[in-house]
């Protein structure tokens, strides 16, 4: 469950303003793609001893495969384009630190043909040499691909977990958590990102980090030139240090360089900080930040600016389709006139606190303006939008940016109330209306003359009576249960029988058609006869 008060004032309050966007970029963010180059099998310890002797060992195109195991070590690529990951994953393949560098650094123009893959990475101390920063991983004017590794306690005055400087890295699917500030004042949590460059940071869960001064528990983008942070989960880092100096418990953007950062699709909740407890953002002068379809809870320790604090120049700044929810009795979104009395734009935005207020500061005119509202979004599991909730369907479909697919996978655009048109909703999670899980089944070789069974949950998110027309199977399958309506937020239980009466495979789908919007549903099934 997210971490904040019930919601349970309901009802759009606020309508409002936009002028649309000369541009319009693309509905989907590509990662980049690298070439496959074929090349040696280097295992460790089978055929060197260590990791580092295998990366020494190596030339561009080689995989450096490492076996379950703890390692201690301090890893450098040395620039080369090769590919170093666990052969059984990172919860068996341990790379540590011990206290004296970063665990792994990159600092040779490593390109994203230089791949890390894998590891928990822990016990790794920024020094003179790293900057400071980078406890974990320490990025330096190079740009290689972090994915799918465990990069945890590791110590920094900048990014515990990620440290990168003047570089465009693809950081993609960790989990980054537990990693802390340690050793001097203003330093940041789990990933930082300076100076001008491209970083993409994807897919990743981001938790229960630390900064002790002042500053930013999640991601710190500094100057960061073209980031784009996108479907993230950030939740429980905290910001420590005397309110309001306290900044940014999940992102930060901020300090004296452009930032046109693009952050999309993220859920961030649950953080601590003094102002920004979702996200603290300083706009540079030339900066152009964009925030599309995310979800941003805010805590009671942001009393003003819970969900977002936003200062510097913000009129530059460009909010679409974002659930801004403040905690109770806080204000959701605080925009300060300090350097800039415009606001920035704000369209088709949920911003709602209970009890609370919703557009604050500089910004509080755009409220009845471009599509916003101040609503009770209605969660449903803490962050999913529940059938009766009014920002579904109410976004803008026009959003730069906009991802094809939502935080969950589910197609982004979904008529999830049966209008006319699909409209985008609000926040990281598209509704759909009717949902079949699992989305395949597979009954594997089964004899003839015998009947297997496996069942298929239903489940109608809507407020309204969901009527059936039709459920359908392939050949060698039949279905049964449910029944021509299905209640109101319920489920119910479909069996799949496979009961093949000749040798062969047997491929198809289960169908539901309906009168819900996302009709008809369907589910993968296949089996073999024999």
């Amino acid at each position: 469950m997210l971490l904040y008060d019930a919601l349970d004032v309901l009802g759009p309050v606020m309508t409002s303003r936009f002028a649309c966007l000369a541009l319009f970029v693309a509905n989907s963010i590509l990662l980049i793609t690298t070439p496959v180059i074929a090349g040696t099998v280097i295992n460790v310890p089978a055929n060197q001893p260590t990791i580092q002797s295998g990366i020494n060992a190596s030339t561009d195109g080689d995989t450096v495969l490492v076996a379950p195991g703890t390692y201690t070590e301090n890893l450098k690529f040395m620039g080369k384009a090769i590919t170093v990951k666990s052969a059984k994953g990172a919860a068996v393949t341990i790379i540590d630190g011990g206290g004296v560098a970063p665990v792994v650094t990159f600092d040779v123009n490593e390109p994203s043909t230089s791949t890390l893959s894998g590891f928990t990475l822990q016990h790794g101390i920024s020094t003179t040499s790293s900057l400071y920063m980078g406890g974990g991983v320490f990025v330096y004017f190079a740009s290689p691909t972090i994915e799918n590794n465990v990069i945890q306690n590791n110590l920094s005055c900048g990014g515990g977990g990620i440290g990168v400087y003047y570089g465009s890295p693809v950081i993609l699917k960790n989990t980054v958590k537990s990693n802390s500030q340690s050793g001097c004042s203003g330093g940041d949590g789990a990933i930082k990102v300076v100076g001008d460059g491209s970083a993409q940071i994807i897919g990743n869960t981001i938790r229960n980090n630390s900064s002790n001064f002042g500053n930013c528990g999640g991601i710190s983008l500094v100057g960061a030139g073209s980031p784009t942070i996108l479907n993230n989960i950030i939740y429980s880092n905290v910001v420590t240090g005397l309110s309001p100096a306290s900044v940014g418990g999940g992102i930060c953007i901020w300090n004296i360089s452009g930032a046109d950062a693009v952050i999309a699709q993220n859920l961030i909740y649950g953080n601590t900080a003094g102002q920004g407890s979702g996200i603290y953002a300083f706009v540079p002068s030339g900066a152009r930040p964009v925030f599309v379809n995310n979800t941003i809870v805010g805590s009671l320790t942001s009393p003003q600016g819970s969900a977002v604090y936003i200062s510097g120049y913000s009129d530059q700044a460009q909010f679409f389709n974002n659930l801004l929810i403040g905690a109770r009795g806080t204000n959701a979104v605080y925009c300060d006139n300090q350097y800039d009395q415009t606001p920035p734009a704000f369209a088709g935005n949920d911003v709602y606190s209970p009890t609370g207020t919703g557009l604050q500061g500089t910004c509080s005119g755009e409220s009845n303006l471009n599509g916003n509202i101040s609503a009770n979004p209605i969660f449903v599991n803490g962050d999913h939008l529940r059938g009766n909730s009014p920002a579904i369907d109410v976004g803008n479909n026009l959003a730069p940016n906009l991802p094809s697919t939502d935080l969950a996978g589910n197609p982004r655009i979904t008529n999830g109330n049966g209008g006319l048109m699909p409209v985008v909703d609000m926040g990281a999670y598209e509704f759909v209306p009717v949902v079949l899980a699992p989305k395949s089944l597979s009954f594997g070789r089964h004899p003839l003359g015998n009947t297997t069974s496996k069942t298929v949950t239903v489940t109608n998110a809507q407020n309204k009576i969901l009527n059936v027309s039709s459920y359908s199977a392939p050949i060698g399958f039949s279905v049964s249960g449910c029944g021509p309506s299905i209640a109101a937020f319920s489920s119910c239980t479909l069996t799949v029988s496979f009961d093949p009466q000749t040798t062969g495979s047997f491929k198809g789908s289960l169908m539901v058609n309906d009168d819900a919007a996302n009709s008809p549903q369907s589910v993968s099934l296949s089996g073999t006869g024999q």
